[in-house]
């Protein structure tokens, strides 16, 4: 099980760097995809299973598809290659980077400290227990009007995006 959730770091860890460093955007945003997946399969590892598949329906499955459809439309409507000319700065960025590393290290090996020390009562049936019913029920009751509205926002983002992009 380590080795699963190591694997998943690494491929976060090497599919962000791509992000960030690839000349060509997309490709970047179809790295940003195995990111988006890395992240969910930590979110599995921590007990947050609602959302891990919230991160795959709504970040793997609408954003990266949102953002490919957007550079692809793009790039067709002004006859041209998308670049980005930025990596003059690579080599600051990631000198700066790799010096935060330590810092971000010793931050997060205290932050385990102190959690392990004084563990919450119950902690062990809290992250055993499913919490996607109780979220499931405030979606489709309380929350339901601002959920749909934002559905029915995205849409009208989408369809707007086409219409722009349609050949006169």
């Amino acid at each position: 099980m380590k080795l699963v959730l190591f694997l998943s770091e690494l491929l976060t860890v090497a599919s962000a760097f791509v992000v960030a460093l690839h000349p060509n955007v997309l490709y970047a945003s179809i790295f940003l995809l195995f990111t988006f997946l890395g992240v969910a399969v930590m979110f599995v590892f921590a007990g947050a299973d609602f959302i891990a598949g919230a991160q795959v329906v709504v970040y793997v499955g609408g954003v990266t598809i949102l953002i490919l459809f957007a550079i692809m439309l793009t790039q067709w409507l002004y006859q041209m290659r998308l670049r980005d000319v930025g990596n003059k700065l690579v080599v600051p960025i990631a000198v700066i980077g790799l010096g935060l590393v330590p810092f971000l290290y010793k931050g997060l090996h205290q932050l385990a400290d102190f959690v392990s020390k004084a563990p919450p009562p119950n902690l062990a049936a809290f992250s055993g227990s499913p919490k996607t019913t109780a979220i499931g029920e405030a979606l489709l009751s309380s929350y339901l009007l601002p959920f749909e509205g934002i559905t029915i926002l995205l849409l009208g983002a989408l369809v707007g995006a086409v219409w722009l992009a349609r050949p006169k």
